[in-house]
């Protein structure tokens, strides 16, 4: 990585900068997909309301680029008694630089020695492969008419 971003965690203060990564990283990864995926990431979890709610209930990491761009977002929440992270996404201009891996990184060492489970949207195969490198097996897919499939994954600690 030729210039490094530092990983932080998240504040409610990110709201906005986080707002605006959603805008470049939504219809990158999901567009192809589903553009009304997409759409509805964007308006259901990724407004500037949505996110400072989020930021405020459970703990986020944010890496910040040299020139203060938020480049990348990670998290870790609930559901179902599961610990879940529920967002992992980088800006389309900074993946393979390996801060995917930093942040998960970070979500890891926060959830400890229990399981964490994610899901993505099927026909995401760089997110797909990403998790399976990193020890995450798919565990089931649940339908989101009129979206596609969510798959879920688990990751059990090591």
């Amino acid at each position: 990585m030729a210039d490094p971003a530092t990983i932080r965690p998240g504040t409610v203060a990110d709201a906005a900068s986080l707002a605006e990564l959603g805008r470049a990283v939504i219809p990158a990864t999901y567009g192809h997909l589903s553009e009304a995926e997409a759409t509805h990431t964007l308006e259901t979890w990724w407004s500037e309301e949505a996110l400072a709610e989020s930021l405020e209930r459970i703990p986020h990491w944010v890496a910040v680029g040299p020139t203060d761009r938020v480049v990348g977002v990670s998290n870790l929440g609930t559901r179902d008694d599961r610990n879940v992270m529920w967002k992992l996404y980088i800006h389309p201009d900074q993946q393979g630089t390996g801060l995917g891996r930093a942040l998960l990184d970070r979500v890891i060492e926060e959830n400890g020695d229990q399981p964490l489970w994610l899901s993505y949207v099927e026909g995401n195969e760089r997110a797909a492969g990403f998790y399976v490198a990193h020890g995450f097996v798919e565990q089931h897919r649940a339908p989101d008419p009129p979206y596609p499939d969510q798959v879920w994954m688990r990751r059990d600690p090591s």
